[in-house]
């Protein structure tokens, strides 16, 4: 944490200078998430996320902290081969941290980005006195693009990839992961 902190703080003393040249926006998107696992996927269907972002940048690198929230509910089937359904409810929010070198051509912009995201999970058995949370980091890899209708708002859309490994593991899959593949459009505003 300190490690953290410290470079943090060196790259703020460092980037001081020239916060006022970069470019400042946030944005705000729905989409939707293709689980990865088959089980987990079994389970919950589609996830809907739901998130915004903060973004600066200049010229072609652009850096986004967003906050994402997935909430679903799914039925776990008993492992005998019983007629037990046992209703569940799965949250997931997350802190996607990312940095993307974009390219524009008129008012079209294209970006490809790679970085992390810290998860917190908890599901919950409805039926039963069952709760397994966590939080963990994963990788994340974004191909942004989008249109720019003026020079405060845009409308983007985004594909990425973000595994949420959790670090457990189940009785069918040896390590869960909650993630897959998000797809999401949203509006963009610059500030």
């Amino acid at each position: 944490m300190r490690r953290t902190a410290l470079l943090v703080a060196v790259c703020f003393l460092i980037g001081a200078d020239s916060l006022t040249g970069m470019d400042w926006g946030v944005s705000a998107g729905a989409g939707a998430c293709l689980l990865r696992q088959q089980a987990v996927q079994d389970i919950y269907g589609t996830g809907f996320p739901v998130g915004v972002q903060g973004w600066t940048g200049g010229k072609n690198w652009r850096f986004s902290v967003g906050l994402e929230y997935l909430s679903e509910h799914g039925q776990a089937l008993s492992l005998d081969g019983g007629a037990d359904e046992f209703p569940l409810r799965l949250k997931v929010t997350s802190i996607p941290i990312v940095l993307y070198y974009q390219a524009w051509l008129k008012d079209v912009f294209l970006a490809l980005g790679g970085g992390a995201s810290y998860l917190w999970y908890e599901e919950r058995w409805e039926d039963l006195d069952i709760i397994t949370k966590g939080n963990n980091w994963g990788p994340v890899i974004s191909f942004l693009g989008g249109y720019r209708f003026s020079p405060r708002w845009s409308v983007f859309g985004n594909v990425r990839y973000e595994p949420m490994p959790t670090g457990k593991s189940s009785l069918l899959v040896p390590e869960v992961k909650l993630g897959g593949l998000k797809l999401t459009a949203g509006i963009l505003l610059s500030l």
